[in-house]
Parts: structure tokens; sequence; C-alpha cells
């Protein structure tokens, strides 16, 4: 626990140097005006007739408060110390104001910071990398888990603020009388020491309280996203049973913290009420210390020891919050470990003859089967290259191979004959336009989802990519048009209309390599035939199709069977499937393509415009 506190500070401290500083500063002044306001108590209580106690050798008296004010020139008068009083009161709630609000911004800029480094580190990361980790966990960690820790950061200072006032009013009070003073700190330290083990406790119920969240955060995802599928099934009431479990689950934990922290602070209390109990006694019975001084010494006792109980119950607090800080932090470094080399200078990297893989073999990890193994594979610039076979095979894995997102374990990839090395990845990547089966839209609208593939894009540039991905209809019908917003997830435009603009907004990036990764599945032949036509006649472009529907990959020029991680066969579409013992003809003749009429190619079809879209260096 003494790393993780270790770490937790010199995070936090590191994050807004500015921040603490101004927040610490502020604590201590705040402090100041409160216990000097405390000290004016007695000569208050001096000129309202009670015994201060003489001033010599008794510790501050009200005759030394008296001697502090003629050293500037002022005769200490009731007014006046009351004026000074309400002077020194009105401060301090002015000042503790400014101090909650600065201890407020620190809170806030250190949540920033570790969301924003969390971000930066999975955004820059090695896509290998983020995939062994949980999509729950890293949402989780955004958008809750760094708020706890920018919560515990302002807990922090306010621990910072319970020693400075403290330490404030124990100077205060051993001026009046060092023996009571030295009698309530070792008290107070004593009984904080023996609730010591009662805080490791805490950190093991702050452990538990992390992962239950983890895993009911997980849950949640996971079941909103089936619950269309739930209420198909009726099977809403076992899934309310189940999310009803994770909940108890993390209640019964939050729970088990809240009575150990009640009863560490129940035990404090008692503790502190008894050290008071035999301050007053030893001052009254033992001491004889004048009824004035007593009086301070009591207001200021009983400030002292709820500061250390609530500096203590502060540090339970951040010991619960120190696993949430454990996991962010880890896994902003396991992430920033695995980094993707920043490219040394901007380049342009273009295909002009082939993308070739060489002998790749590639695992997700150690003690897995290699997802691909000693592949061969080549795609021809300019063509139209597909990837068919079973669920598995790994074509998932040769798209992200292909596209730079994952880096062999052994073998190469040539993209003209030149190995793609770490630092080339991130110029490759920009020369690729990507559409996956799971279409994603921002919530925002059409034009902006667009513009964010490419920024540079003119008005004519959109319209000739909508119109090649067959989206312009339907765009131009809509009563906003290209300013229509798709809502959370593009639920307002149907899931063929996404794909065709997913499609658009790949094709607005001018690349030299489109992966089409099932990105044809929600559409209707029609549509599908006239978006595959036109991307047929294109000019510069290569294409990578991934499909498991065989009549949408007619359309290559090269067609590679993957079967268990590396390719069986090999070829274009007349010579597969007119090749009955071919693992190909099987897959065909399974979705009922096999005879010579469903089997030919399609007829080549007008010229499409893509020629006056796209803008290739050749």
């Amino acid at each position: 626990m003494k790393h993780a506190w270790a770490s937790y500070l010199g995070s936090v401290t590191s994050t807004d140097c500015h921040g603490v500083v101004a927040a610490i500063v502020l604590v201590l002044v705040v402090a100041l005006t409160e216990g000097i306001s405390v000290v004016l108590l007695l000569p208050i209580l001096a000129h309202a007739g009670l015994d201060a106690g003489a001033g010599s050798g008794g510790g501050l008296s009200a005759e030394d408060v008296s001697r502090i004010f003629a050293m500037v020139g002022l005769a200490p008068t009731l007014s006046m110390l009351l004026a000074a009083f309400l002077v020194l009161s009105a401060s301090h709630t002015v000042l503790a104001r400014k101090q909650a609000v600065a201890m407020f911004t620190f809170e806030q800029s250190v949540a920033h910071a570790f969301r924003q480094r969390l971000y930066s580190a999975i955004v820059n990361a090695k896509w290998l990398a983020i995939c062994r980790i949980p999509s729950a966990d890293l949402i989780h960690a955004l958008l809750d888990q760094v708020s706890r820790v920018g919560t515990g950061s302002y807990v922090l200072l306010m621990l910072a603020g319970d020693v400075a006032v403290g330490l404030i009013y124990v100077l205060l009070s051993a001026s009046m009388s060092w023996v009571m003073t030295l009698f309530v700190l070792i008290s107070g330290v004593l009984l904080v020491g023996l609730l010591q083990g009662s805080a490791r406790k805490l950190h093991c119920s702050g452990q538990t309280i992390a992962d239950t969240q983890s895993t009911l955060y997980a849950g949640t995802i996971e079941h909103m996203q089936s619950l269309k599928t739930a209420k198909t099934y009726s099977a809403h009431d076992r899934n309310r049973r189940f999310f009803s479990g994770l909940s108890a689950d993390l209640a019964d934990a939050y729970m088990k913290g809240a009575r150990r922290q009640s009863s560490v602070g129940a035990a404090f209390e008692i503790g502190s009420t008894v050290v008071l109990c035999a301050a007053l006694y030893g001052s009254i019975g033992l001491l004889r210390l004048p009824a004035a001084r007593i009086m301070v010494l009591l207001l200021l006792f009983s400030r002292i020891m709820p500061r250390i109980m609530s500096a203590h119950q502060h540090y339970r607090n951040l010991t619960l919050m120190l696993p949430t800080f454990g996991q962010v932090a880890g896994i902003i470094e396991r992430l920033e470990a695995e980094a993707e080399p920043a490219s040394p200078a901007p380049q342009r990297i273009c295909l002009r003859r082939h993308l070739q893989l060489q002998g790749v073999s590639f695992r997700y990890r150690p003690e897995l089967r290699p997802a691909v193994h000693d592949l061969d594979l080549v795609i021809p610039a300019g063509k139209i290259v597909a990837l068919v076979g079973p669920s598995g095979a790994g074509k998932s894995t040769v798209t992200d191979l292909v596209m730079g997102l994952l880096s062999p374990d052994r073998g190469s990839i040539l993209l003209d004959g030149v190995a793609l090395q770490a630092p080339d990845l991130t110029a490759w990547r920009e020369q690729i336009g990507f559409v996956s089966q799971e279409t994603v839209l921002f919530r925002m609208s059409l034009r902006e989802n667009l513009l964010w593939a490419n920024p540079y894009a003119s008005p004519a540039d959109i319209e000739a990519a909508l119109r090649l991905s067959a989206a312009d209809t339907f765009v131009n019908a809509l009563p906003e048009g290209l300013d229509t917003v798709v809502g959370e997830r593009g639920f307002r435009i149907s899931e063929g209309e996404r794909q065709r603009l997913a499609l658009a907004r790949a094709l607005l990036r001018a690349p030299s390599l489109l992966v089409l990764d099932e990105a044809t599945n929600s559409l209707d032949p029609d549509n599908e035939s006239r978006i595959l036509n036109a991307i047929s006649h294109r000019s510069g472009m290569t294409v990578l199709l991934i499909s498991h529907r065989m009549a949408t990959i007619r359309w290559a020029d090269l067609i590679y069977f993957i079967e268990a991680g590396t390719i069986s066969e090999m070829g274009n579409w007349t010579s597969l499937i007119t090749r009955p013992e071919g693992r190909f003809h099987d897959f065909c003749v399974a979705q009922g393509i096999g005879s010579s009429s469903e089997a030919a190619v399609p007829a080549s079809r007008p010229e499409s415009r893509w020629q006056d879209f796209h803008r290739g260096d050749e």
C-alpha cells in the first residue's frame, strides 16, 4: 500500500503543480485566519471579566495579545477586538470559499489530465495491445474511474487542510499549555495507530469495490447491446435477475466498506471524547488553569480532535480510492509501453505494384495457436482481391495485417517490394479506406460524419463519393440533406443507409487501398451491384473484399480461400467455381450457387465517373 500511496501522490502533484500550490497556500491562509480569530477570544473574555491568567510563564495570555496590538500602535478595546474578530471571521469565510473553488478546480484538472492521458494511451497504442484489454474496462476507466481519481485529489487537499489547521491549533494550544497539548496530541496519534489495521481492511474493501464496479459495467454494456434479442426471446426477466445480482454484489461491497468506515469513525469519536474529558480534568483538577484559558483550550482541543478524526476519515477515503487509481494507472502504463512508434517525418506511401505477405505467421497470445501461419499472399495494385473462407479461418487477422494494425510474428509484409516497418505504418494507413460490417456513425450531421474521414474534402468530392456509394438519392431526400443529424449510432437512418454512408466516407479519402470487410451485407442486390460496378471501373485504386456472401466476390479479379490460417485455394471466379473438388465450390453450392447461369461473371457496366472523383498518384 505504501507504493500505491507514493505513486498516487507523485502522479497527482505532478499533474497540476500550480494548482496544488495555490490550493495549499489558500489552505494555510484559511487556517491562519481561523487560528488568529481563536486567539482573539482571550482578550475578549478578559474584557468580559473572566480570569485569563498572568502573562509570566503561563503561556499565551490576554496581556500578550494586548502587547501585540500595542506594537502597532493600537489600544485593544473591546470594540476594536470585536471588530478585528469580525474582520478575521469574514476574511476566513471569503478565503474558505476561494479555497473550495481552488480545490474543486484542482480536482477537475486532475480528472481531465488523467482522462486525456488515458485516451491518448488508448489511441496511440498498438492495435493488439488494445484488443487484449476488454473494451468495457477501457470505457469504465474513461468515464467513471478517472472521476474517482479526481475526487481523490480533492480529498487529498482536504487532508492537507486538516493537517495544516490542526497543526496551527496545536501550536496555539501549546502556547497556553504545552503539557495538556502534548497529552492530547500523543493520545490522538495513539488512537490513529490503534485503528491502522482497519485502514488496511478498507484498502481491501476498495479493491473489492473497484473489481465489482468493473464487472457491473461490463455486464451493463453486454445487456444493453443484447436488449433487442432479450426482448425477442422474452428473456428480459432472466437478464433482469442476472443484472440484479451484479448490482446487489456492488451494493454489498459498498455496504461492507461503509460499515468498516463507520466502525472506525465511531471508535475514533469515542476515543477522542475520552481524551477531551481527560484533558479537561487535567486542566481544571491538576494544572488549575484560569477559566478563560481553560475555555479557549477546550475550544482548541475540541477542534484538534475533530481535525485528527477528519484527517483520518479522509485518509480512509483515499485508501478506498487507491485500488481504482491502481487500475487506471495500470491500464495507462500497459498501453503506453505498447505505443506505436512515431513516424520520423511526414511521408506519403502509395501502393503502385503490389502488396505482398511473405511467409507471415501471427498469434494473438503465446499460448494460443497461430491465427495465420506461413501465409503467402499477393494483392496486385489496381485489382479487386477477395478473401473468403469459414468463420475463424483468419480473414480478419489477414485484413488487420494488411492494414498495418498488426505486425507479423514471423515473415514480412512488402509494399512494392519494400518491407513495411513500424515507422511507416501510420503513413500507410493514411492511404487506406476501411468499411467494416459494424458501421459506426457519430452523433453529428451527415456532412460532419463524412468530413471526419477527410477534413479537406470539397463539396464536389462529397457529392461524388455519395454517388459512387449509392447514397446520394436518400441523402438528397432528407429534409435537411447533409445537415441532418444522424443521432446516436445513426439511429435516424436504416442500417443499409448507414453502410452506404460509411462507404462514402471511405471513398472520400481517395484511398490507394479500399478494404471492404462484409461492407455490403446490409445492401439490397441492386445497390450492391451498382456500388461494386462503380468500384470495378476505378482508376488506380486497389480493393480488398472480405465477404461470406459468395455472390459479392464475383467482382473480384483474384480470390483467396482461407482455411485454418492458411490459403487452400486461389484463382479467379471461373477457375474456382469450375473446380468441383475444391472448398470454394462447396461454399458456393452451400449458398445455392452452382449452375452455370448462377456462376456467370457479372457483365461489364457503363464506365462510372470514378475517374472524375479519384485523384490517384500514378
